[in-house]
């Protein structure tokens, strides 16, 4: 039986088993009894589903227990995956005055989680690059490590969005056209 799931999770910061991101030599099980596979070329994979193979094999990732920034709650469907960001301990920047501007917002990729509202080994900050897909069942559920503020998902949305180059423009009409709307059908 599954553990309960860990609740609310937009904006908190909570332990799970994150994986590493997967790359070459992809290590395929193969069972107790073999050495898994070695595969150094992903095409050898991808070849065999572009011909109707079956490319579900398991494959052996690397993942590790660490403190995630969740970005969204579980869907309400049979994907119950959530988007989180990776966190940077602070003392592994060198520069002390790159700290400092992590610190006071001021890097785009780093957003600072602030100690004193954090409940963490040290001091972090999320890595706006890092997005990671974690299924609910790999998620504490033991109350967060520290909860972001409405401001503060806005700004790493923002920035999230500015990273990796989301098209929004349809999404801001739509909220305009329905704004507009409402304000027609009041009268103002």
């Amino acid at each position: 039986m599954s553990a309960p799931g860990p609740g609310n999770l937009a904006g908190t910061v909570r332990w799970a088993i994150a994986p590493y991101t997967p790359r070459p030599p992809f290590r395929i099980y193969a069972g107790i009894d073999h050495k898994p596979y070695e595969i150094k070329d992903p095409e050898q994979v991808i070849d065999t589903a572009r011909r109707g193979g079956d490319p579900d094999f398991t494959y052996l990732v690397t993942a590790k227990a660490r403190p995630l920034l969740f970005l969204n709650n579980p869907a309400r469907s049979e994907w119950q995956e959530v988007t989180a960001l990776r966190l940077l301990r602070l003392s592994k920047l060198v520069d002390p005055a790159r700290q400092q501007r992590v610190r006071r917002h001021e890097d785009p990729l780093l957003f600072h989680l602030d100690p004193a509202r954090f409940n963490l080994p040290e001091e972090n900050a999320a890595i706006i690059p890092a997005l990671v897909n974690v299924h609910v069942e790999a998620i504490s559920p033991r109350d967060p490590a520290g909860i972001l503020d409405a401001n503060e998902m806005r700004v790493v949305g923002e920035r999230v969005i500015e990273f990796y180059e989301f098209d929004t423009r349809l999404l801001i009409e739509r909220a305009i056209r329905e704004l507009v709307e409402r304000r027609r059908s009041r009268g103002i």
